[in-house]
């Protein structure tokens, strides 16, 4: 079963997890890259021109003078600085506000810089190899609303079929009036059910794409730009065939406070059950951790930010 919402086996520290979104950053098309680009004389595909980071820092510190010494600081001065920082193998709490005051991001990088930075050993970014096929986010549009906060609670029956999944989902507006959210699932074959937050659904179930089922759930009021809303909803399958032993939650843009829960029925337990990320809604794993059950049948994981990306649960009976 895949939900689909417009958000490394190893675990990193804080720094490195925030050394890594410091880099998506940096290479993501847009305002960041072209400020270290009009300083790189080459750049290489997915590698971000440390010395040309460093003139960046350079410059700000020229303006923005921080200590004695900085007005007159040459950009080879800070390469050091810039290629520990951007490895995670010293990043400081002020080279990250060096970082994001120089680069100038914006209150939501910003947050989740810091964030990560101060973060434990499930404070991580899961930039995957992607969410979705980029002709299938055509179809899907431009996201409404950005998700704060979100928690996936699935359970199994004593057949090993997914019985209901439960959602306690925080949502802001990045337009003004959203009036719906879609729930979007890869099967048909279930029943919504809407709680708070909601007035009801807009209409039957519908498919965008041939993998995807979509049906408008509608809010309990209109969201202006910047508002937000606490939305709880459910689902109950009714598989007539058995779908492939996993749960996995598709991140288009990004999630803050991903919380993915999945409990199994004490009469049928897995054999075996993995933390997996995949290549995007349709393809295979491409990374994965072994999990153990608790004491209430389930496996749990928290993760304070993906992005772009597919994760959750596999398992085998």
């Amino acid at each position: 079963m895949a939900q689909l919402t417009p958000g490394d086996s190893a675990t990193p520290t804080g720094a490195q997890a925030a050394a890594a979104y410091l880099r998506e950053l940096l290479l993501r098309p847009g305002r960041y890259r072209r400020k270290w680009e009009q300083y790189a004389e080459r750049s290489r595909l997915g590698q971000v021109n440390q010395l040309a980071v460093a003139e960046v820092l350079a410059h700000y510190l020229w303006e923005h003078p921080r200590a004695q010494g900085d007005v007159d600081v040459l950009p080879r001065q800070l390469k050091d600085t810039a290629s520990r920082a951007l490895s995670g193998k010293l990043l400081s709490k002020a080279t990250l506000g060096l970082f994001t005051d120089a680069f100038g991001f914006g209150t939501f990088e910003r947050e989740q810089l810091l964030k990560l930075w101060e973060g434990s050993a499930h404070v991580r970014v899961l930039s995957g190899p992607r969410a979705i096929r980029e002709d299938k986010a055509v179809v899907l549009g431009r996201p409404r609303t950005k998700t704060l906060s979100l928690h996936d609670h699935h359970y199994l029956g004593p057949d090993g079929l997914p019985v209901r999944h439960r959602v306690i989902q925080v949502i802001e507006a990045v337009v003004d009036g959203v009036d719906r959210v879609p729930y979007r699932g890869d099967t048909n074959a279930l029943t919504i059910e809407v709680g708070q937050g909601f007035s009801g659904l807009a209409g039957p179930v519908y498919q965008p794409m041939a993998e995807l089922f979509v049906v408008d759930m509608l809010l309990a009021k209109p969201l202006a730009l910047g508002e937000t809303a606490t939305l709880e909803y459910s689902a109950s399958f009714h598989y007539s065939e058995p779908p492939p032993p996993e749960f996995r939650r598709v991140v288009q843009f990004s999630v803050e406070n991903l919380d993915i829960r999945v409990e199994f029925h004490p009469d049928r337990l897995p054999s075996s059950v993995v933390w997996a990320v995949w290549d995007g809604m349709e393809g295979p794993i491409v990374e994965r951790e072994p999990v153990t059950l608790d004491s209430q049948f389930a496996v749990h994981r928290y993760l304070r930010l993906a992005e772009k990306t597919a994760v959750g649960f596999h398992w085998d009976w």
